[in-house]
């Protein structure tokens, strides 16, 4: 469930960094369910990896289909591009939602990891910032 919280939170975010309004409920963002479900079918994700994901079950060898799912939604949320190059700039607008300026500058900069494709970038990032999610909120 952690895992999915914190892409959660991210769509969260993402949805008020987009359209400026209040903090709203993931299920109410009809963009942010419309990547998931994208990303789901372009991914290949299984059933079980994506439950995972939405529980609070660490994936302790994350297949390619699983690293890819988390790509796709950052790249929908353009945090990421399709080459797997993480958006500084807007990724410290989008965690300036949650943490101060320097603070989401120094998340990004911990993070920011480079990986031998999209994918796994994605992940790596993915998997940093859950486990410096006490420290972001």
């Amino acid at each position: 469930m952690m895992s999915f919280k914190i892409l959660c939170i991210f769509a969260i975010f993402a949805g008020n960094f987009v359209s400026n309004s209040h903090q709203q409920d993931v299920t109410k963002l009809p963009d942010v369910e419309g990547y998931k479900l994208h990303c789901i079918e372009a991914s290949g994700i299984t059933e079980s990896s994506a439950t995972k994901l939405q529980s609070e079950d660490e994936i302790a060898s994350p297949d390619m289909a699983t690293k890819c799912y988390v790509q796709c939604f950052f790249q929908r949320l353009r945090l990421m591009n399709e080459k797997g190059e993480v958006q500084k700039d807007t990724l410290t607008k989008f965690l300036t939602k949650v943490v101060d300026e320097e603070k989401a500058k120094a998340m990004v900069a911990k993070c920011d990891t480079r990986r031998t494709n999209p994918c796994d970038t994605a992940y790596d990032m993915f998997v940093c910032y859950q486990k410096n999610k006490a420290k972001l909120f």
